[in-house]
């Protein structure tokens, strides 16, 4: 069974000019393979980690024994792969919750109910100097050393960021006695998700994280066999065609199913921040949209529809629920003009929700394409993950752009720095 399936029938791109984007995209290809194995990009090969796999699971298990909660505490990319992770994997060996902002009244409603005997902490900052992140972590070991004592806190921290004094996260936990799990260098944050960034707090609430990195093994070898015909490269094609020829600049996901919302989240990020970026004396980059099927098309479906042909849509959709709940109104009844719900199931019901709207789309002449998967699970959701993680380093080859760096966003860190130091 394939793990998940591209349907891009609905994608308005002629023959023509599928054929005309060749060349460059067969080119994007050999120079995916050329960062991969110079090795100046690790992410194409963090599913074949098996390092980081057992460091991860090691570390979980190890926390588990002491502890029923972890708080992970990071931002971007440190944090939006692992609660996307953990909002299709689920587990119930720790209870995990994520702060991400320094917003005082969040951080004081955690700080007033947290059993810091029984709760574990996880920060993660690449580079180590992350202000947001350092802020909220500085506070909660405060509140943590204040319940336990200098001499136990230890244990209850585990640090993810490089292994280089070049960190100051580094030289805090090495000073403190944590245990520290290397962030590689040579993966980008946004990128991070398959590595111990995700794998960790995944594998702490007891995701399978063995499948997962299973899942994305066998989409990468698959798509490195395929080439420019693999799903990811022909949903590249897609959204820089329309980008770049139709003046289709804005591009939504929008999965069918609650678990997968934090999904659209993580891609937003990943196709802004990597895509976004200056070309000489040109800006360029197509802008994300995460929306949510099917509450969003009672919000931004009117729009998309009917509104400027300026986007691509991208459905994701589940072709089976582990669970589902079907309409019988057998107790009491079903009024006549909402009886053709009745014997159908939620699932069902979705999806005829998504097929409607891709109809209405494709009548009023807007590009949508669907991805399928089988379910939700560890093997698909890989696959999923390393789809789209490489799509986007074919866009970043074919919009000609550095796909890896965030110059605006450091911009704006040095602004902040200069203002607090005042």
């Amino acid at each position: 069974m394939d793990l998940l399936f591209y349907d891009d029938a609905n994608m308005r791109t002629t023959a023509a000019e599928r054929k005309a984007f060749e060349p460059a995209l067969k080119k994007a290809h050999k120079r995916l393979d050329d960062l991969r194995a110079s090795n100046a990009q690790g992410f194409f090969d963090l599913p074949f980690d098996t390092k980081g796999l057992k460091t991860a699971r090691a570390s979980a298990k190890r926390l588990q024994a002491k502890f029923d909660r972890l708080i992970v505490i990071g931002i971007g990319g440190s944090d939006l792969g692992a609660r996307m992770l953990h909002a299709a994997l689920g587990g119930n060996k720790m209870r995990l919750t994520f702060v991400s902002n320094p917003d005082p009244e969040t951080v004081s409603a955690l700080l007033d109910e947290v059993n810091w005997k029984k709760t574990a902490i996880c920060v993660v900052s690449k580079s180590g100097t992350t202000l947001e992140t350092m802020s909220v972590f500085f506070v909660l070991r405060d509140a943590l050393i204040a319940a336990v004592g200098a001499k136990s806190h230890a244990a209850h921290v585990v640090a993810i960021t490089e292994a280089s004094d070049a960190s100051v996260l580094y030289q805090v936990a090495t000073g403190a006695g944590y245990e520290v799990l290397e962030h590689p260098t040579n993966v980008g944050g946004r990128f991070s998700v398959l590595s111990v960034v995700g794998l960790f707090p995944a594998a702490c609430a007891g995701a399978d994280v063995a499948k997962l990195l299973r899942g994305a093994k066998t989409y990468e070898l698959d798509r490195r066999s395929a080439g420019i015909k693999s799903s990811a490269a022909r949903f590249t094609t897609h959204q820089l065609n329309s980008y770049l020829n139709h003046g289709r600049g804005i591009h939504v996901v929008m999965p069918y199913a609650d678990a997968l919302h934090p999904f659209g989240l993580w891609y937003r990020q990943l196709w802004a921040e990597s895509l976004g970026k200056v070309r000489g004396d040109q800006h360029v980059g197509p802008t994300p949209i995460a929306a949510f099927g099917a509450i969003d098309q009672h919000s931004q479906i009117q729009l998309y529809v009917e509104g400027p042909d300026d986007k691509t849509v991208t459905f994701i959709q589940l072709d089976r629920f582990k669970r589902d709940i079907r309409v019988s109104g057998k107790l009491g009844g079903i009024p006549v003009a909402l009886r053709f719900a009745q014997g159908k199931t939620f699932g069902e019901i979705l999806a005829a929700e998504r097929v409607g709207t891709s109809r209405a789309l494709s009548a009023s002449g807007h590009p949508n394409g669907t991805i399928h998967l089988p379910t939700i699970n560890a093997e698909s959701l890989g696959a999923l993950i390393q789809m789209f993680l490489t799509a986007t380093a074919y866009a970043g080859e074919l919009l000609e752009i550095n796909t890896y760096d965030q110059p605006g966003v450091e911009h704006g860190k040095r602004e902040a720095k200069q203002i607090l130091s005042k």
